[in-house]
């Protein structure tokens, strides 16, 4: 479909600098200017996000002091990670954070309702072997009042990371 677009384009262009002789030079300078940002885009577009996700595993990253500030509006997820992977520049973690009313402190999870889940990506540029800050903006809407102990969880569902540039 995308071929017979540019064909109609390319048609009509070229029966406009045809016609109208007057807009020849205008005509030229306009298509070397937009093939020329054309190839510049091409040329420095990022790759494609699947290919992106998951080059490290969860097991090459170590995330520490993770909080979640909660917020009757938007709920921040916060700490600090890791990139042990050695060809890898961490730049995202998806996290799926889910909130529970347990009756106590010391009910497992698993016998507690979830009241809130949301699915998030934490923007980050953690360079091999270093670390670096992460945060997150979740909502939880339509929660329901907290009859026993909020508590909550997360998991990592996902990485994105880009290869190493050498200078």
């Amino acid at each position: 479909m995308a071929v017979v677009e540019v064909f109609i384009v390319l048609s009509l262009y070229i029966y406009v600098l045809f016609r109208l002789p007057e807009m020849r030079i205008a005509g030229t300078i306009i298509a070397t200017v937009l093939i020329g940002g054309l190839l510049y885009y091409t040329i420095t577009a990022p790759s494609a996000p699947e290919e992106e996700m998951n080059r490290i595993t969860v097991a090459e990253i170590v995330i520490e002091d993770a909080n979640l500030e909660p917020d009757p509006r938007v709920t921040k997820l916060s700490g600090r990670v890791i990139n042990n992977a050695t060809a890898y520049v961490l730049t995202g973690i998806v996290f799926d954070v889910k909130l529970y009313d347990c009756p106590t402190e010391d009910t497992p999870l698993t016998a507690c309702f979830i009241i809130g889940e949301d699915t998030k990506e934490a923007r980050v540029s953690v360079p091999p072997g270093q670390l670096r800050a992460f945060e997150a903006a979740l909502i939880f809407a339509n929660l329901p009042p907290v009859e026993g102990v909020l508590r909550w969880d997360y998991s990592v569902e996902s990485l994105r990371a880009l290869a190493v540039v050498e200078p």
